[in-house]
């Protein structure tokens, strides 16, 4: 589904992040990435999501090059993400952060956005019906009406994975998915990414919960130094004495 071919990227020519980095992803699967702090794991999350543009190198979703393709225009061809920072519009609802995810909903325009909503009335209402099924969906019921900035991490967290189902995302790039939550937000969040996978999505975390990456991931990448390893299962990587140095 997702194929990475000889992706260089530097921020200085003398500071090369990624020379030629390979990677092929297959569809319905869950993927973790793991690596120390500044191995380039959010740089390669930024890089396929068109934030930051790679030296050289394609990154292909089912064969089109999205390479040097804006975050939008990335986020139309059915790649999504999630953030560190969550990024949330934390002064409105958590039905309105869902709705506003879809695409192709009423104010999705500048120009619609300014017009009374008796003008959309119909379709919002369609709109309005999926997000709440969404919500209800992620556990998120009981603050539907909350301003997203009001309501807890763990349901920050949770609104944040909501609002990737949303956009209608075949592939979802989530960065540190369960970091900060609960053991209550994590087994809610592991349980969600099963039911993700389930659907059809494709998913690829970063990640540093081992026993989460364990329950949830059908691989595991390590990246260090620019150079990427696979394995099927933690017991694998844990076993792996260079990895472990690398990462301890």
């Amino acid at each position: 589904m997702l194929t990475i071919q000889n992706l260089t990227f530097g921020y200085s020519p003398e500071r090369l992040i990624f020379k030629d980095l390979s990677l092929s992803l297959e569809g319905e699967k869950v993927y973790a990435l793991m690596g120390g702090n500044g191995a380039g794991k959010t740089t390669l999350f930024n890089l396929v999501t068109g934030f930051i543009k790679p030296q050289s190198g394609k990154i292909l979703l089912d064969g089109k090059n999205l390479a040097h393709q804006q975050p939008y225009a990335i986020n139309r061809h059915g790649i999504g993400r999630t953030f560190q920072d969550l990024r949330l519009i934390t002064k409105l609802s958590v039905l309105d952060n869902v709705v506003l995810a879809m695409q192709d909903n009423p104010t999705d325009t500048w120009f619609n956005a300014l017009l009374p909503k008796r003008f959309f009335q119909n379709s919002t209402i369609q709109f309005t019906e999926q997000a709440e099924k969404i919500i209800s969906t992620y556990q998120l019921d009981d603050v539907k009406h909350s301003l997203a900035g009001e309501i807890s991490y763990g349901q920050q967290k949770l609104l944040t994975l909501a609002c990737c189902v949303a956009n209608g995302s075949k592939m979802i790039l989530l960065d540190e998915a369960v970091a900060g939550v609960q053991p209550e937000y994590r087994n809610k969040i592991a349980k969600l990414i099963h039911e993700m996978k389930a659907l059809g999505k494709t998913i690829l975390l970063i990640e540093h919960n081992t026993d989460f990456i364990a329950d949830v991931a059908d691989k595991i990448f390590f990246l260090h130094e620019g150079i990427l390893s696979a394995f099927e299962s933690m017991t694998a990587l844990r076993e792996d004495k260079r990895v472990m140095a690398a990462y301890i």
